[in-house]
């Protein structure tokens, strides 16, 4: 009898704490009732990058022909000029992640650059091959025009970011005449902005 005793304690213990529950709302389902949620969170900036993947133009060495102005181009003219035609240009790429606007300037004027009596030096921008679409908008440098110390607008809407339109190609023309001597460099900075 004293095992029955302590069964039916057991047993009446149990049934006042589930009545116990029952008053205090309190249920007995075996299944969790609270929600919770959670956040994932991430922030991605823009990059405004650009790059010159081919950085030097070199047009060689040559003399000007006596009397004449030599008119070198990059796209391979070369008159007046001794030395080799040139083929070439700078290739400047976006490589941020963002759409640009594009300007360019030189560290020189023609005449510290070149020197002699009325030198010349221009720029030319134009889509890459294969990068139609690259350099939208006001562009001073559509056809051959002069560059200077003073910043100018080459892609004046748009400067690509996307693999099928992020590159420009940077042709350059000068007159030399025949009193210019000595080697000669000049740097081209090109800043973008978004």
């Amino acid at each position: 009898t004293t095992m029955k005793s302590t069964e039916a304690i057991t047993y009446a213990s149990i049934a006042v704490i589930a009545i116990s529950l029952f008053f205090i709302g309190a249920e007995l389902t075996g299944f969790a009732t609270a929600n919770s949620t959670g956040l994932v969170n991430v922030t991605i900036e823009s990059s405004a990058e650009i790059n010159f993947t081919t950085a030097l133009l070199d047009f060689g060495s040559g003399t000007v022909t006596p009397g004449q102005i030599a008119v070198l181009d990059s796209e391979g003219t070369n008159t007046s000029w001794s030395g080799n035609a040139t083929t070439g240009e700078l290739i400047l790429e976006n490589i941020g992640n963002t759409n640009l606007t594009l300007q360019l300037k030189t560290d020189l004027s023609p005449a510290d650059f070149i020197g002699g009596t009325s030198p010349t030096f221009q720029a030319k921008v134009a889509n890459n091959t294969g990068n139609v679409g690259a350099c939208t908008g006001t562009n001073i440098f559509t056809n051959y025009s002069n560059i200077n110390t003073t910043m100018q607008t080459a892609c004046g809407t748009l400067f690509g970011y996307e693999a099928a339109i992020d590159e420009i190609a940077i042709d350059f023309s000068m007159n030399i005449s025949d009193d210019a001597l000595g080697a000669k460099t000049v740097t081209i900075t090109a800043v973008g902005t978004y």
